[in-house]
Parts: C-alpha cells; structure tokens; sequence
C-alpha cells in the first residue's frame, strides 16, 4: 500500500499563491478580496497573485498557470479565493502523472475546489484541505474554525487534531460586494444527528478521509476517472469516511446522486458517511424534501450515516484532510449525536 503524502507545514514567510482555477473574482468583490490578501500578509506570508484571480481566464489557462504554481518549488501553497461552477473542465489540460515528481503543496478551500482537490488526492496521493474558502478569511474574523485553518496548515506529518461541533450556524448568506468588510453571524443551533441509527448506542468510526461538493463529485466518484475504489485500495486499505455537502442540487437529484454511488458499488470500500447542512433544507419540492431524499437513498445503510454536520456551504466549515485518518465519535440516542468528536491524524 503507498502512503498519503502530506505537504511540508506552512510557516511564517512561506509564499501563498493565489488563483482561480474555477471562478474568478470580478471588480465587485475586489474590496474584498483585497482585505483577505492583506489579512495574509499580516499573518506573515508572501503572496503571489494569480492572472486568473481577477480576470476571466479560459480553462486551459488556468490550468497551465495551476500546473506552474504546483511546478513552483517556492510556492508553499495554493488558496484558490472561492469555488465557481467548472472547475472540471480544467482536469483534461492537468498531467497529474506529472505532479507526482513535483514537491507536495497544500491546496485549500471547498465548494468547486474539491474538483480539483479530489483528484489531486486520489490520483497523486497528495493530503488536500477541505475548509473556509480565501475569501472567508477576513483578517478581523473570530471564528474559531477560520482561525483553525492555519494551525492545520502548521501541523507537521505524524500531529493530529481534534475537533468537535458548532453550536451554532449561520443562516444568512453574506454578500462580500456590498458588505465587504462583513464577518460571520452564527444565530442558528447547531446540532449533528445519526440517519440511521435510533438506538442509543456509541459509536466509532475510522478511515480515511475524503470527500467535498456532491454537486461536482457526483458525476466523477463513480468514474474511471477519478476511481475512487483504485484510490481505497492503494491508499486507504483500512476503508474510507466518505464526506459530502450538497450546494445547489434539488432534492431528488441528490438522491439520485446517492443511489448512483451505492449501484456502483463504492459503499463497499467506505466505513460511513458524514453529509454536510444542506443550503436547500427548506426549499420547496413537489415529490421529496432533502431529508426524504437522504433518508430514500441512505436509510437502510448499514454503516453510520452522519447528518447536517459542519461542512460546506452552511458556515462554519470543519478542516478536513483528503487522505488524512480520522477517528470519529459520537453518542446517538434517538437519532441525535452527542458528545461528537473528530480526531484527524496526518499519518
């Protein structure tokens, strides 16, 4: 079995590259855009700006200027702003044959990044971060799990840390065009629930992680392409925890998403599953809501089914490291998880 590679922590000084490799961040959000770049500079780091940050670039550009950044022995690490909608279509102009003689470098963020994170993960077997976004990262933020983002990145290979939920989350979405100076509001109660376990019982899960936006994933999981059941056997023989989060997918389409999985059979390489709040719980639907959809597709589960954890596009956002081994525990009584801990090791 080949082991994960986990890129060198991120110290003070060390150079941060930043570019959009999925959507760009138009004039609008450069207020700002400009307040989170100066946020990393007080943190000490250098930063080098990508020519797809602010402009639209076509996707075989923005793969050639990714590839020169991960080609860049300087270049600690690359901070993508935020997501978009086709990171994917940069993957057929990527060599990831060729990144694996490259030195390891942290990619950080989530929504459409995980298209890339994914398949930098289980095709080279470089450690991805699934976190806030850049773009998230104001310098006078105070949430903890933002804060976090940098002790993970710190950490060395063989550390581990741990984490347990919010108690709250935030349900309004932020518009950094005219508030661009806006932190994070948590108002709404926080609570992790057990789809498919009733009883009260304890329960401890282990695996390798990975995961990130069902949305895009959904159509490369299965694939050749991505292989994740390739990757399970060559990096992640202990079995994988397998996390998503749904961003704009309707219900049904998320249940068909799920389904789609399990018929391809990749629930045999996976220890659970942990799903993510979805931002379309509430929304209407003739046939199903989001929680019938999961429960449709996920109920019968004979594996732990985690649900509306800390991920995703409902901040606050978990730190979770493609390829990293966790250890995830909970008390479930009636479907709630209490006592909910994540312990994530860089080995």
């Amino acid at each position: 079995m080949e082991s994960i590679v986990f890129p060198a922590p991120l110290n003070k000084g060390d150079k941060i590259a930043i570019c959009a490799f999925s959507s760009c961040v138009e004039k609008p959000f450069h207020d700002r855009l400009d307040a989170v770049i100066h946020g990393l500079k007080l943190r000490g780091y250098q930063v080098v700006e990508g020519e797809s940050l602010r402009d639209f670039k076509s996707a075989k550009d923005r793969a050639d200027e990714l590839t020169r950044f991960l080609q860049d022995d300087s270049i600690a690490a690359v901070m993508p702003p935020w997501g978009g909608e086709l990171a994917m279509e940069i993957l057929q102009f990527i060599n990831f044959d060729a990144i694996k003689s490259y030195r390891p470098k942290w990619i950080v963020g989530f929504s459409d990044i995980s298209t890339f994170m994914c398949m930098l993960t289980a095709r080279c077997g470089w450690a991805t971060l699934h976190t806030a976004n850049l773009m998230q990262q104001h310098p006078d933020e105070t949430d903890h799990y933002c804060l976090q983002v940098f002790d993970v990145l710190a950490l060395n290979k063989g550390e581990q840390f741990k984490q347990i939920p919010a108690e709250y989350y935030q349900e309004k979405t932020i518009d950094y065009a005219t508030e661009p100076n806006s932190l994070f509001n948590f108002t709404q109660p926080s609570q992790w629930r057990c789809l498919n376990y009733k009883d009260a019982r304890d329960i401890e899960l282990t695996g390798r992680l990975f995961g990130g936006c069902l949305d895009s994933l959904n159509v490369l999981l299965a694939t050749p392409y991505l292989d994740l059941h390739s990757f399970k056997q060559r990096y992640a023989q202990e079995g994988l925890v397998l996390y998503l989060e749904n961003a704009e997918l309707p219900p049904t389409a998320v249940a068909r998403s799920l389904m789609a999985l399990k018929l391809n059979g990749l629930f045999t390489d996976i220890n659970g599953i942990i799903l993510g709040r979805s931002a379309l719980i509430n929304s209407p639907h003739k046939e199903v809501d989001y929680y019938e959809a999961i429960e449709l597709a996920l109920g019968k589960c004979i594996f732990p089914v985690i649900i509306d954890a800390d991920i995703g596009h409902i901040a606050p956002n978990m730190s979770l490291i493609n390829g990293a081994f966790c250890t995830f525990k909970a008390s479930i009584n009636k479907g709630v998880a209490n006592n909910v801990s994540l312990i994530t090791s860089l080995k």
